[in-house]
């Protein structure tokens, strides 16, 4: 059923809550007012703003009739803000995007079309992120392998992929679209806390949904500029990250699917909890350990599970070192990169001590790609094994530097890779990019996402053929 607005058919709600949001909002509202399909609503709700945010968005409206707007008396944060914006819409489909954000111009079309074709209730695509200029954007990191399948497959049960549904997807908005009907119907609602307020939304979403659908494609350019002033915010409310899990739990199981789901739910908890651990400040860092250890271990049940449970046997290992440690002063958790991925190479033995069984079985010369963190993590465990040939990075400035033990950093290039069959890239963030470098000059190199396969930022089972092209 399509809506209509003025004798014009409401295809798609868009819903663009915005506080302080001068700098980058016409930016934002420019991209979406000039996406392909025209018949939108774009619904924005002003979050008591006290820069020039309000007189932008009169401004727009005053010459573009697509455009809503609502006004906050008092700034009541993005969750509030969402719900006041889908209460509002009369799109058959709504998304909701953040006001400092650029969209492709086709986006919604594509996304429109798709989720026509499959029925869906939800469509989930990809994003990538920026500073100052969309011309300088960095993939995140997906895994665009599931995706790539899933896409392929069309529409699909989240119970196709149960163990892996909230791994797969980060629990924020602004890369989805929703049925409008199936979230009244389901009565799907942003929680109204300060932050973490969309994982309820979106994997409450996912769990009760009949049919999703995916597009492998980045469709959102997503600022990351801000990062410092969203991790104050957060940081002053570091209680939301478990609030959000209690309610995505309660919610599951009212709704008879948390044993559905529940092996994806219970690697996501530590996954989602540590992120928040290392990114806050050291005084709420402690208050979260204390609840971790004083009420999240049993009130999840996560002790229970053995290590094979775990997708990831770094969250294994945080959980029991929170549970095992007298006090935070005593907890040996890392907090900075280089500690993280040596800890994570760590508790992962297992499953990189099968990736070296396999490269011997195919009596591979391997080499590394990348001299950054990552690389010089995985050389400090790794490097001394025989089958380690060659260090290779992009960045000619470091050509020739020692790095590690035993090596040297080359450019890649038709001498340099005479001896390698197999690359293992560390850096997910450019593994397309190296790929495409590698195969124009040895097509018959295989590469491998050490990311992928580690699963540092999102926990997900791949096997060793599904991190290689």
């Amino acid at each position: 059923m399509l809506f209509y607005s003025r004798g014009v058919m409401i295809k798609i709600s868009v819903v663009v809550p915005v506080y302080n949001g001068e700098k980058y909002l016409q930016e934002c509202l420019d991209s979406i007012l000039n996406q392909t399909l025209e018949e939108i609503e774009i619904i924005c709700i002003d979050d008591a703003s006290t820069d020039q945010t309000s007189s932008i968005l009169q401004q727009y409206k005053s010459q573009q009739s697509r455009i809503k707007i609502i006004t906050n008396p008092i700034n009541s944060g993005p969750g509030v803000s969402r719900n006041k914006g889908l209460d509002k819409a009369t799109g058959k489909y709504v998304i909701f995007l953040d006001a400092d954000d650029i969209f492709e111009k086709d986006m919604l079309n594509q996304v429109f079309q798709r989720m026509e074709h499959d029925s869906a209730d939800i469509c989930t695509f990809g994003e990538d992120e920026f500073t100052e200029s969309i011309h300088e954007c960095k993939p995140y990191p997906y895994p665009y392998m599931w995706w790539k399948k899933l896409e392929e497959k069309g529409a699909f049960s989240p119970k196709d992929i149960k163990d892996v549904l909230f791994n797969i997807w980060n629990g924020w908005p602004w890369d989805k679209m929703f049925r409008r009907e199936f979230l009244l119907e389901k009565g799907i609602r942003f929680q109204e806390i300060p932050s973490s307020e969309d994982g309820l939304f979106v994997h409450g979403a996912l769990a009760v949904a009949e049919r999703l659908t995916c597009l492998n494609q980045s469709f959102v350019h997503h600022r990351m500029n801000l990062f410092s002033s969203l991790s104050n915010s957060r940081d002053h409310s570091w209680e939301c990250c478990y609030l959000y899990l209690r309610a995505l739990k309660k919610y599951l199981v009212e709704q008879n699917q948390f044993d559905t789901f529940k092996q994806s739910f219970i690697n996501w908890v530590p996954n989602f909890l540590y992120w928040n651990y290392w990114t806050l400040k050291e005084q709420n860092r402690n208050h979260l350990y204390d609840a971790i250890k004083q009420v999240l271990l049993e009130e999840f049940d996560l002790l229970q599970y053995p290590s094979d449970y775990f997708y990831n046997g770094f969250y294994y290992w945080f959980i029991h070192e929170i549970a095992e440690s007298e006090n935070y002063l005593c907890c040996n958790i890392p907090i900075d990169l280089t500690g993280r991925w040596m800890k994570m190479l760590e508790q992962n033995d297992k499953k990189l001590a099968h990736l070296f069984d396999y490269i011997k079985e195919h009596q591979y010369g391997i080499g590394i790609w990348g001299a950054g963190e990552r690389g010089k993590a995985f050389l400090s465990r790794y490097g001394h094994r025989e089958e380690v040939k060659k260090v290779f990075d992009q960045n000619d400035k470091i050509e020739g530097c020692k790095i590690g033990k035993n090596h040297v950093i080359d450019l890649f290039n038709k001498e340099t890779c005479k001896d390698i069959d197999f690359i293992i890239v560390t850096n997910t963030l450019y593994f397309q990019e190296i790929g495409n470098t590698a195969k124009s000059i040895a097509p018959e190199i295989k590469l491998f996402n050490l990311e992928a396969y580690q699963e540092p930022y999102l926990s997900f089972p791949l096997s060793i053929e599904e991190c290689m092209i």
